[in-house]
């Protein structure tokens, strides 16, 4: 294999878009060390080496199940897939089994903290449940994203999966406290599904990926991502009036870091992105909001500690 075609494999990877969960799985794994009152880098650095391959699959896998809609999508920073599999044909069978080698790491060294870190069975379940949603997102026979059930599964995978396994690794178990502050995240998985659908509505229409931009249109879609956000913002608003767990969090901060993706998305309704160039332009801000989001609360948390 040529260096050409290497560079096209790593292509395939979208290392970018690691950036984000690796920001998501540092609020679990911070939000768990202040509960706790420490910091262990060698709990972070396990449990990241579980998430990450866990992670980088979902784009070797979905590129090649998502060929025939790629063919219709137009490429973009945060969707559109990469179209080298569909140039480069002999590639197809080389990233199928990088996707699953990347499951099948992140399923092993899971099972080595089970057994040499004490953790329980549920933890591994945990870490094969996670792989299997990522996986059947894309890939026959569920093909999740094509039956309607992308923005549940990327809701659970990204608003509870990826920071559940940064908290799980440090505190050794998913409580209620991680519970009542991942709730909203749900919504947030659903933005950013949302964000990452509307520039490929048309594309996916064709190719018959009945996402629920494709199936009911980008201002239905947008109107449900307003809902979400501002949800978002009265649940953390009404966990800080309740004053729980206040001596951890003080859940009124979070309320008003997550006013900035709820005026954004306020702001990116009142454009009416309703049409594939104008919706791409702000899915792409919502999309750096929607980040900027997690930093802050990443920071907040670093503050904690």
């Amino acid at each position: 294999m040529n260096l050409k075609l290497i560079k096209k494999i790593i292509e395939i990877g979208r290392f970018r878009f690691l950036a984000g969960g690796f920001f998501l799985y540092c609020m679990g794994a911070l939000l768990a060390s202040v509960y706790q009152g420490d910091f262990s880098f060698f709990l972070f650095f396990v449990g990241y080496t579980i998430m990450m391959p866990a992670h980088l699959s979902l784009s070797y896998s979905n590129n090649y199940f998502d060929q025939r809609v790629d063919q219709y999508n137009t490429p973009v920073s945060i969707s559109g897939g990469t179209k080298i599999l569909i140039e480069h044909p002999e590639l197809r069978q080389l990233s199928k089994y990088i996707a699953i080698s990347l499951i099948l790491i992140s399923i092993f060294i899971a099972f080595v903290v089970v057994i040499f870190l004490n953790y329980s069975w549920w933890f591994f379940g945990f870490i094969v449940f996670g792989n299997l949603v990522g996986w059947f997102y894309t890939a026959p026979p569920l093909r999740l994203a094509y039956r309607g059930f992308g923005e549940l599964a990327n809701m659970i995978n990204m608003g509870f999966l990826m920071p559940g396994i940064g908290y799980w690794i440090v505190n050794g178990s998913i409580d209620t406290f991680y519970i009542i502050f991942a709730f909203a995240f749900l919504l947030y998985g659903f933005e950013f599904m949302i964000i990452v659908e509307s520039p490929d509505m048309e594309g996916d229409r064709l190719g018959h990926k009945h996402t629920l931009i494709a199936s009911k249109g980008r201002r239905f879609g947008y109107q449900l991502l307003l809902i979400a956000v501002l949800l978002s913002s009265l649940y953390y608003l009404t966990i800080s009036i309740s004053g729980i767990y206040q001596n951890y969090v003080n859940f009124f901060v979070i309320f008003l870091f997550s006013l900035i993706p709820a005026v954004v998305a306020l702001l990116g309704w009142y454009q009416q992105p309703f049409k594939k160039k104008i919706s791409t332009k702000i899915a792409q801000r919502n999309m750096m909001i929607l980040i900027l989001f997690v930093i802050l609360i990443d920071v907040y948390f670093v503050f904690l500690i």
